[in-house]
């Protein structure tokens, strides 16, 4: 069930994307928007709309599932639990992660809203729409936080970080080399020509912190991609230089996930959108004519 369900569930997770934000929209994102009776200051200026400041800006009602919380986030307790991207650590709140958001860029992040769907016992299920990312920029450094899904609240699950630098104004590799053995204990090998500085920590079911020269290709819906089985966490980091001048960085990604919430969390959705599959199928009365 799990594996035929993935696909789908990734596809669907793409497919029912709803971005909410005071940010520039064309009038085509705009006029779609209105449609689904969602309208941002923004627009409603665009379409000549009338808008209250204070009007909360909530998705449609898409007669999905109502997850509901039943589980609550554990926060790591080795180094991941404490590492930060920028101030923004796994486990804060949709609150605080957009508080820090909006110091760091100036503005307060986009908001995604989503929903997810599948299909069980033959019978198509999906969710309502949900927060599951914010995103900022400031410049060519892009933030974007991973939101968990209702069954377990909304808190940050996942960081990622994407920042690019001029070729004139470009941060020495030995400085930054230095900067992330310090703060994250990834120590990253010298820069050749042949490929990116990379190096991932991550930590097993025992907790134990291992770090690797390698960047990381773990999917949280995926465990055949985890470095090793039942992986609680990581964090990856990638540089990328200036042409052929390796002293200098044009590049820098980082990415810091909990594998182990987004596990439990899945689980519980799972749990909760077969379970009114189930619901509705034992309670049908319908009775085919013959």
């Amino acid at each position: 069930m799990s594996r035929s369900f993935l696909p789908a569930f990734a596809l669907m997770f793409a497919v029912g994307s709803l971005p909410l934000s005071g940010h520039a929209q064309s009038l085509t994102q705009c006029l779609l928007a209105h449609n689904q009776g969602l309208i941002t200051p923004a627009c409603a200026h665009l379409l000549g709309l009338s808008v209250p400041p204070s009007q909360p800006q909530t998705p449609p009602d898409n007669g999905g599932v109502h997850l509901k919380q039943t589980v609550t986030y554990q926060p790591l307790d080795n180094v991941f639990g404490q590492d930060s991207i920028l101030g923004l650590k796994l486990g804060m709140t949709q609150a605080d992660a957009t508080s820090t958001m909006t110091s760091y860029c100036g503005k307060a992040p986009q908001v995604t809203n989503t929903y997810l769907s599948t299909t069980y016992k033959g019978v198509g299920v999906n969710t309502q729409y949900f927060p599951s990312t914010l995103t900022c920029q400031k410049g060519q450094d892009t933030l974007t936080v991973r939101l968990s899904i209702p069954v377990m609240g909304a808190v940050v699950t996942k960081i990622e970080r994407s920042a690019s630098f001029p070729m004139e104004a470009s941060p020495h590799y030995a400085d930054l080399q230095a900067d992330i053995a310090s703060k994250y204990g990834l120590h990253l090998q010298p820069m050749t020509r042949y490929g990116t500085p990379s190096g991932t920590a991550y930590a097993g079911p025992d907790g134990k912190v291992v770090t690797t020269q390698t960047g990381t290709t773990a999917e949280a819906n995926e465990p055949l991609t985890y470095t090793t089985p039942h992986e609680m966490a990581y964090l990856s980091v990638t540089v990328i230089p200036v042409g052929e001048n390796l002293s200098n960085v044009s590049g820098l990604r980082l990415t810091l996930e909990d594998l182990r919430a987004e596990e439990v969390m899945y689980a519980e959705l799972f749990k909760q959108m077969n379970g009114s599959v189930d619901a509705k199928l034992s309670g049908s009365t319908v009775k085919a004519a013959l």
